[in-house]
């Protein structure tokens, strides 16, 4: 839990990031004599490296909406990766920021192959202040379109829906919980109101439609699977 430090002198002359670094470290719930909530706290003593220079403290490496939107150009420009991963736009959030779905399998040879399979649903960042997520979020994702024996298996027996960064509104203005609209946008999965939790109503509906979305996107691979359907 120790916090992360950026110095922009040591970025551009030793080409060194993010790092952790602190001392006396304290996580503590204050106290309070007026009968208010208590708020918890963090404290820590840090020596900045260098004098004239502009510094980022992070509770944990960063991950951005633009690094997400960079590591999905790289997976739709691979042409091998890009046959078993299609990307699309799932919905646009409140402040009109893409929320991006990708649908990873292997082709199926028939339409009962393809309804067959059984999906998985993957999604990180509705905590936009949970980093971490996104940084296990790109290992799977690393992982289940890589060439191993194993992803491959995954490949021809599941269907992974996956949600890379559900809420980026509170990611981009840099909320640790909360939405635009300033909501936990994990307790609103029974909402009906679509146009205030965009991102939320879309994700169910997808998981209510995932079995038929399969059967149709396979169904594209061959004209006798089509006709069939």
């Amino acid at each position: 839990m120790k916090p992360l430090l950026y110095s922009q002198l040591d970025a551009d002359t030793r080409n060194i990031g993010w790092r952790r670094e602190g001392n006396e470290i304290k996580y503590y719930k204050n106290n309070t004599d007026d009968g208010q909530q208590p708020f918890y706290c963090l404290t820590w003593t840090i020596q900045f490296p260098y004098d004239q220079d502009t510094c980022f403290f992070a509770h944990f490496y960063p991950y951005t909406y633009t690094d997400l939107q960079c590591y999905l150009l790289s997976v739709a420009n691979n042409p091998i990766q890009s046959q078993f991963c299609k990307l699309r736009t799932l919905c646009r959030s409140l402040a009109g920021n893409t929320v991006y779905l990708l649908t990873i399998t292997n082709p199926s040879q028939t339409p009962q192959e393809a309804a067959a399979k059984k999906a998985v649903v993957l999604s990180a960042r509705v905590h936009p202040g949970e980093s971490n997520g996104s940084w296990v979020m790109k290992g799977f994702l690393d992982f289940i379109l890589s060439n191993s024996p194993d992803a491959r298996l995954l490949r021809d027996i599941f269907v992974f829906k996956v949600l890379p960064m559900l809420n980026p509104d509170g990611v981009i203005v840099g909320n640790y919980r909360c939405s635009l609209a300033g909501r936990d946008l994990n307790r609103h999965y029974k909402t009906i109101l679509k146009e205030s939790f965009p991102c939320i109503w879309y994700t169910r509906n997808m998981i209510k439609s995932s079995l038929f979305t399969v059967v149709i996107l396979r169904s594209k691979n061959a004209k006798k699977e089509q006709d069939e359907l």
